[in-house]
């Protein structure tokens, strides 16, 4: 195939269509100099020509390669004069940055770029940065993110427009291969510069790109192309698949709590993404890898009641009313100390849980609203009356059944910070009250003859 002088590859995308921009909107072109880029800046600047939109370039020399990087620079810096077009340019030590955040020297390099394109495009108003990724780069991502296991996000590829701070970025030769790139440039007289770490195997997309994509090219010649058809086809089935999502998540009640049953009864990918969606909601925008969400569908299949697993960032998903709920985590208090306080008339303190517990004869003092008066009949009180810490094995019999006070305190959503600092309130026969809980059958009565307020002071 033959690209003739002046003329735009059938290939090329509009920059403007991608994004859904008015050609008013100026571009911001990524440019390292390299055959792509140089590529890349060559048809912008005939697109911006015939439309009348303001082009700018950036370049980073990102230190690594000394003075050849600086060589680069300089080429960059021709081209765009040569071309009419504004360049910002940024010299950063992508090394030493590396080493200081304890980041590789490629999450570095791309960190400290997209820093620099968002810095110039809020200054400029600028809203569309256009990047040089082809058909090859595509392939070679959709092969990283099958090397580390993926979803389907991940076997789509490069999406040809995504959003970034400042507006979008396209990818205006993403259909085209690395073959015709090239062909291009030397039909229509482009110079590039050559980095000569793209050949250090070092780097794993440099391997990908070095060993792996030729194998697959001798295997099937068309195998960039092939890959390049099925990205797009997967990105509709995704964009089908995030719509039904969007339609579940639109019925979502406001405590963003969702019914198990549903949720699970959906087909698998909904109920991943709803999933992955209602986390990332809470978490602020976080990621969540497919173990958890295996896990939190499990939980949901069980769908015992109060039971949770935990999640990164501080997150829980728990089981509440054959729902699931998200929230964020709270440090669990401490255990008070072992206390047990004989109860006698007038103030007794437990300052184990800073709290009081008033009996008959003082009952006229001011009484805190962390309060509750629990009424007994004395006569069916036997022996003397304790307070104590609660024990995982103790029961009360409510309303003729023996029920966990660790069960009860769930039911009745005592908060954690509080369930900790109740204490059990016991006679010689075993528990007869739990302040805010209950007061066990044999001693129960409206108009008792006892009565005892517990306090939790502040």
């Amino acid at each position: 195939m033959t690209y003739p002088c002046g003329s735009l590859p059938r290939e090329f995308r509009s920059a403007h269509a991608l994004c859904g921009a008015d050609e008013s909107e100026s571009i911001l072109a990524a440019f390292s100099g390299g055959s792509d880029s140089s590529a890349m800046l060559d048809m912008l600047a005939k697109y911006c020509a015939q439309t009348g939109t303001a082009l700018y370039a950036a370049h980073v020399n990102h230190c690594i390669r000394g003075a050849e990087a600086d060589k680069d620079e300089e080429f960059c810096r021709e081209t765009a004069k040569r071309l009419g077009v504004k360049i910002f340019v940024l010299k950063v030590d992508v090394p030493a940055y590396a080493q200081e955040h304890k980041l590789s020297v490629e999450t570095a390099a791309r960190e400290l770029r997209y820093e620099f394109f968002d810095r110039i495009m809020r200054e400029n108003n600028i809203h569309i940065l256009a990047t040089a990724h082809n058909a090859n780069d595509n392939l070679e991502t959709i092969l990283f993110n099958l090397s580390r296991g993926c979803g389907l996000s991940g076997i789509c590829g490069i999406p040809p427009v995504r959003k970034c701070e400042g507006g979008y970025v396209v990818r205006p030769i993403l259909e085209m291969s690395k073959t015709q790139i090239l062909e291009y440039c030397r039909d229509n007289g482009i110079e590039f510069v050559t980095d000569s770490t793209n050949t250090d195997t070092d780097y794993t997309r440099n391997m990908i790109r070095a060993q792996i994509i030729p194998a697959l090219m001798a295997i099937n010649s068309g195998a960039v192309e092939n890959a390049a058809r099925l990205s797009a086809t997967l990105r509709d089935d995704a964009a089908c698949l995030e719509s039904m999502t969007d339609w579940f998540l639109e019925s979502i009640e406001d405590d963003m709590s969702v019914d198990t049953e549903k949720l699970v009864g959906s087909p698998a990918a909904i109920t991943s993404r709803v999933i992955i969606a209602l986390y990332r909601e809470i978490s602020g925008g976080k990621s969540l890898e497919q173990v958890h969400v295996n896990d939190i569908i499990r939980l949901c299949e069980r769908c015992v009641p109060h039971s949770k697993i935990q999640l990164p960032s501080g997150i829980d998903a728990k089981i509440e009313n054959k729902r699931l709920y998200f929230e964020k985590r709270c440090e669990l208090p401490s255990a008070p100390e072992e206390f047990c306080v004989t109860l006698t008339d007038g103030k007794n303190s437990i300052p184990q849980i800073n709290a009081e517990i008033i009996t008959k004869g003082s009952q006229d003092e001011n009484i805190s609203e962390n309060s509750i008066s629990l009424h007994f009949n004395s006569a069916k009180i036997c022996g003397s009356l304790v307070a104590r810490n609660r024990q995982s094995s103790d029961k009360i019999k409510v309303n003729g059944v023996n029920k966990s006070i660790k069960k009860l305190l769930c039911d009745k959503k005592i908060p954690l910070e509080i369930r900790y600092r109740l204490p059990v309130i016991c006679d010689d026969e075993g528990v007869i009250a739990v302040p805010f809980l209950a007061v066990a059958d044999r001693a129960r009565t409206k108009n008792g003859d006892l009565e005892l307020k517990f306090i939790l002071n502040d």
